[in-house]
């Protein structure tokens, strides 16, 4: 079978275009980032203590902040240690506005893409009905240890085989995947299908800012170019990582195949198209922002 085309080494493509829909074709998903959960089961060095990916509690309460605006909503931080004060490694989010802390208090939601499990984790404990889905083996693993309602799902399945997650969700979170995929636009459209009328939508997508800068670019492609083996793919994350408890950050956005960015013009356009409104960029003024984070809800 050949090589599927890679839009940035094949196309000098980084930067998505709804034109491109159509253009590419699907890879594995399901190990393209299972190497890290496997690493954060096993607690190694830069895949845990890590907001990218932890599930503890204090962990837990850095995204409920996050989101609403609210400290220490699970317990007050207490006798601070090493790993408390390295609870900003990879970076804390600036969304503004926040979600109402009673928000998601009943509402059915679908975690799209839960790695981990820590999102799905946050839903919960704001008293969330959660339905998690990932292709992971190892993903979904950790996230069993957290919820029940756990099911491996390929996203663009939706549309055409999963008529029971149409209108599925009152909040559905799609986080850090589209840009991952094939074809962007036609997983936003399968994930929005999982909306309700009156429901609401949350997206994460690489910005055109540091993924599209020349350090990830050039280390991208020695990564592809030289990294063969699991053990290689570590090695070389922890060298161009500033700290080995980054680790995670950087094996992230060096081992898709495709890692598009997305204009927030683009992005937003999805919205529309689907029949969302009141579509807001929660990280307008971030300052150094590597992705969008943009929520809409689809029209009654």
């Amino acid at each position: 079978m050949a090589t599927p085309r890679n839009p940035h080494f094949d196309d000098n493509r980084v930067v998505w275009s709804d034109e491109y829909s159509g253009h590419y074709v699907p890879i594995a998903y399901d190990v393209q980032f299972d190497e890290q959960w496997r690493l954060f089961l096993e607690r190694a060095i830069g895949f845990r203590d890590h907001t990218g990916v932890e599930i503890s509690d204090n962990f837990i309460n850095d995204r409920i902040f996050e989101l609403t605006g609210v400290r220490d909503y699970i317990v007050a931080s207490q006798n601070i240690d090493e790993a408390e004060q390295n609870r900003d490694i990879g970076g804390k989010l600036y969304l503004d506005p926040k979600f109402p802390i009673d928000f998601f208090q009943g509402k059915r939601c679908l975690d799209i893409g839960c790695g981990a499990g820590r999102w799905t984790k946050t839903l919960k404990t704001l008293g969330a009905h959660v339905k998690s889905t990932d292709v992971s083996r190892h993903g979904l693993a950790s996230t069993r240890r957290i919820n029940d309602d756990v099911e491996e799902l390929n996203l663009f399945d939706i549309l055409e085989k999963r008529a029971d997650l149409h209108g599925y969700a009152d909040f559905t979170l799609c986080w850090g995947v589209l840009m991952c995929t094939h074809d962007p636009y036609l997983a936003f459209r399968n994930v929005a299908a999982t909306v309700k009328p009156g429901g609401d939508l949350y997206i994460m997508v690489y910005a055109p800012t540091y993924h599209a800068s020349d350090f990830v670019l050039n280390s991208r492609r020695r990564f592809h170019q030289q990294a063969r083996t699991n053990e290689q793919k570590l090695a070389f994350a922890y060298e161009i990582s500033n700290r080995p408890e980054n680790a995670i950050n950087l094996l992230d956005m060096l081992n898709t195949f495709y890692n598009w960015v997305i204009p927030k013009d683009v992005a937003v356009g999805w919205f529309e198209q689907q029949g969302f409104e009141d579509i807001t960029v929660l990280n307008l003024h971030e300052p150094h922002n590597c992705g969008w984070h943009i929520k809409g809800h689809k029209k009654s």
